[in-house]
C-alpha cells in the first residue's frame, strides 16, 4: 500500500488495523515526526520525508500496489497523471479530491465536465465516484465538497499510444469551443478525419476516448 500525504496518520492508522504494509510519503517534516512517533512500535510501515512528485517510484517492488491519498488540490491531478503513466505497478487508486475534480475525472463525452483529464482517466483506468465525504469530518470545516474516487488500472501494452492520445486531447480542449477540424488542424487534416469516420464539425467534447486513440494511431 502506498499512501501519499498521511498527515497526522488518521487514515494510516485504519490501514494498519487491516495489516497492510504501508509505504507513506510526506513532504512536511513536522508531520513525518508526528507519524513516526505515533507508529514507532509498528514494523510494517515505512515513512519517507519527501516530495511525491519527485520520489523514485522504481523502488516499489512487486506488481500489485494500491495508492491511497487525500490528494492536495494544488497538485492532485498532475500527481495522478504522473503515477498512472509512469508507475504501472500501481493497479488501483483510492483518492479523495475536490468534488469538481471527481466529476472531471469521471465525466462522459458530451457533458459539461468532460475534458482532457476525463479522456486520460478513461484511456488508462476505470474511474468511479464512490461517495462524498461530509464536511463535518474536517476541522476546520471546508467550503468545498470532497469526494472519494477509485481508478482501476489494468496492464496495458500500448501505454505510449495512450499518452499520445491524451496529448492530442489536451491540444483539442485548448480550443474546446472550436470544431475539431480547426482545433486539431496542426495535427490531422480534415480528409483524414473523414477517412476515420469522424465528423470534422464535431467539437472536442463530442469525441470519445476511443476517437482520440484512433487519432493517435493515425498520426504515429
Amino acid at each position: 500500500m502506498l499512501e501519499i500525504g498521511p498527515g497526522t496518520g488518521s487514515l494510516t492508522n485504519e490501514l494498519l488495523k487491516d495489516d497492510y504494509r504501508i509505504k507513506a510519503i510526506e513532504i512536511d517534516k513536522e508531520l513525518v515526526d508526528i507519524v513516526s512517533k505515533r507508529f514507532s512500535d509498528i514494523p510494517n510501515i515505512e515513512l519517507i520525508n519527501g516530495d511525491a512528485m519527485e520520489y523514485d517510484y522504481s523502488q516499489l517492488r512487486g506488481p500489485w500496489w494500491i495508492m491511497v491519498s487525500n490528494l492536495p488540490y494544488y497538485v492532485g491531478t498532475r500527481l495522478l497523471v504522473k503515477l498512472i503513466t509512469e508507475v504501472p505497478v500501481i493497479h488501483r487508486y483510492v483518492v479523495m479530491v475536490q468534488r469538481e475534480v471527481a466529476e472531471r475525472i469521471t465525466a462522459e463525452p458530451g457533458t459539461k465536465n468532460y475534458g482532457a483529464l476525463s479522456v486520460f482517466c478513461s484511456l488508462f483506468t476505470e474511474p468511479k465516484i464512490q461517495f462524498d465525504v461530509n464536511k463535518n469530518c474536517f476541522f476546520p470545516e471546508p467550503k468545498i465538497i470532497s469526494t472519494v474516487v477509485t481508478l482501476q488500472r489494468e496492464p496495458l501494452e500500448d501505454s505510449d499510444l495512450r499518452i499520445k492520445a491524451f496529448e492530442i486531447a489536451k491540444v483539442a480542449f485548448q480550443q474546446k469551443r472550436k470544431k475539431i477540424r480547426t482545433a486539431l488542424k496542426e495535427i490531422i487534416t480534415e480528409d483524414k478525419l473523414i477517412s476515420l469516420n469522424i465528423d470534422p464539425n464535431l467539437r472536442p467534447s463530442n469525441l470519445t476516448p476511443d476517437h482520440y486513440l484512433e487519432l493517435a494511431m493515425e498520426t504515429e
